[in-house]
């Protein structure tokens, strides 16, 4: 599918916003809404769009986030596969890639603490162990996203503050409440009439409760999944070894969203202390921007790996529905 530049304009729109009523959407892109019916329908089937997603801040309710990296012993393609099924199908996994370079597979894991995120991980070795030859864990402290602002090749100034992340906490929330958060997990596009119907309540409760959720930053904003591949870009990360303090931090991180491409910064307590995430058009444009990066901080940068994410096999923000229903009490 070729797109034009309405087409690079909905995407945009969706980007960081993706329940934005059509009627809105149409008005913003200056279509009809029959007009941008199609559009976004064909998106979808040619699987521009690949989902709708909310981020939910799953440390606002007690929990933590781990990353796992793995690096496979020679392995069948045929075993290959049943591995990467065995992490979509895993209750505890956020987020889950594909790499090229020190790792084959990325992980996020969601773990009420160290010990119970200990005993995944000895799951993991008992099922799969025999297939890896090097693994890496590490924790995400904070997780900064930036809205793709290289779609319609806007500039950004200002470093925002849209994560998920920090010290956990336990926001109150009930049943309901994490009814709809797995409904918005699996599918925010879905109007409040449609979870009411699901969930046999009424559309009010819906967008009354999904706006308590927004006020504790629970749900930090709703976006779309697209396959960067069909929008001609790759996406790169470098795994950065720093020693920084606080201030220098923020000037790292305001340096950083400068370039529309990068679309993730993640603090982390591990091997390395910052994990740079970019969505560009090749790898000399990701490799100028990691020179221009260690001339501006060298002082500061100890070591630096970088990783070629190939394949996201799956993202959702909400992943741990059953383990919050059974071990999750609102005050």
């Amino acid at each position: 599918m070729k797109l034009d530049k309405v087409n690079y304009k909905i995407l945009s729109n969706l980007d960081f916003n993706a329940r934005i009523p059509v009627t809105l959407l149409a008005k913003k892109v200056n279509i009809s809404k029959q007009n941008l019916n199609y559009r976004l329908k064909k998106l979808i089937e040619n699987k521009v769009i690949l989902g709708f997603i909310s981020v939910i801040n799953v440390h606002s309710l007690s929990y933590l986030t781990y990353r796992l990296y793995l690096r496979y012993k020679s392995i069948k393609k045929e075993e290959e596969q049943k591995i990467i099924d065995y992490f979509k199908k895993h209750e505890n996994v956020l987020w889950f890639v594909s790499t090229t370079g020190s790792y084959d597979l990325e992980l996020i894991f969601v773990a009420r603490n160290y010990i119970h995120f200990s005993n995944i991980l000895k799951k993991i070795r008992e099922d799969q162990g025999n297939f890896f030859s090097k693994y890496n864990i590490s924790m995400s402290i904070a997780n900064y996203h930036f809205k793709r602002d290289y779609l319609l090749n806007e500039k950004r100034s200002l470093f925002t503050k849209k994560y998920y992340g920090f010290e956990p906490s336990k926001e109150n929330i009930d049943s309901l409440d994490i009814k709809i958060l797995t409904e918005l997990s699996r599918n925010c596009r879905q109007n409040s009439q449609e979870i009411g119907r699901k969930l046999n309540i009424t559309y009010h409760t819906v967008k009354d409760r999904i706006k308590k959720l927004e006020d504790k930053n629970i749900i930090q904003y709703h976006r779309i999944l697209i396959d960067i591949d069909k929008i001609n870009r790759k996406y790169y990360k470098a795994l950065i070894k720093l020693n920084a303090n606080k201030n220098q931090e923020e000037d790292i991180y305001n340096f950083c969203c400068h370039y529309n491409f990068i679309v993730y910064l993640v603090e982390v307590l591990g091997d390395w202390q910052l994990d740079i995430e970019a969505e560009v058009e090749s790898q000399d444009q990701f490799n100028n921007f990691l020179r221009e990066f260690r001339n501006k901080f060298s002082d500061l940068i100890t070591d630096y790996e970088i990783l070629q994410v190939t394949k996201e096999h799956k993202l959702n923000y909400f992943p741990v529905e059953k383990d919050i229903t059974e071990n999750y009490q609102s005050y």
